[in-house]
């Protein structure tokens, strides 16, 4: 446990060290290349890389950084690089009139058609079949389980990172350590816990989000495609 909450310490440290310093926050998701070919409904035909698509518009690279959304009650169809085709009526997605074939991809337990549009867990079981969509919810669940872990480890590692912070912007030499100490029972208590919760949650997010990764591989490869996103 000693060995345990030292790691935990060091780590909380870096983190404390970073809030000072913020990275910058990427809000997007990144675009999938090759550029897809979009059919609108007044018969126009583009190619945009596509960002991702929601329930009532999708995000499109303009390049150079720009981008813009393009509202799907536009849109007829949409056609993939490696032939995959979604069609729409109206902005609503025509699940059943989709062109074979469908590569998906994993992000945390979510899987993405094309690496753009997030499935309901009826369509994705269309496409994968029961047996193999059993074992990715079950791998799923891990993912989540060990997202829900990982948060509430970080709500209860919230008092000792707060008073951490407020002893580093002293001037504190040691001050992930002297924060632990001077803490009482219940603080004390709630930053070993908050360890705990934080390192168990990633070994479980891991292990589920692994597991999802290989069942869309084995999924994948069965279409037959040779596809990078």
């Amino acid at each position: 446990m000693r060995k345990l909450l030292t790691f935990c310490l060091f780590l909380l440290t870096a983190v404390s060290a970073s809030a000072q310093f913020p990275p910058r926050i990427v809000t997007h998701y990144p675009t999938v290349q090759p550029p897809a070919e979009i059919h609108f409904v007044d018969g126009n035909v583009n190619r945009y890389a596509i960002q991702r698509i929601g329930k009532d518009v999708m995000r499109v690279d303009l390049g150079g950084e720009q981008s813009t959304r393009i509202p799907l009650t536009y849109v007829e169809s949409i056609r993939f690089q490696d032939g995959c085709t979604l069609y729409y009526d109206r902005g609503e997605l025509q699940f059943d009139r989709l062109v074979q074939p469908a590569v998906l991809k994993n992000e945390g337990g979510d899987a993405t058609l094309e690496g753009v549009l997030k499935l309901t867990p009826l369509q994705l079981e269309t496409l994968m079949g029961r047996d193999l969509y059993r074992q990715y919810r079950k791998k799923s669940g891990l993912a989540t389980a060990g997202t829900v872990s990982m948060a509430t480890g970080v709500l209860l590692l919230m008092p000792y990172v707060g008073k951490t912070v407020e002893l580093i912007a002293g001037g504190e030499k040691g001050a992930p350590l002297h924060s632990f100490k001077f803490m009482g029972p219940v603080g004390k208590g709630l930053t070993i816990g908050g360890c705990s919760a934080l390192v168990a949650g990633i070994v479980i997010y891991a292990i589920g989000n692994s597991g999802c990764n290989r069942i869309v591989t084995t999924y994948n490869d069965g279409l037959g495609l040779a596809y990078t996103f």
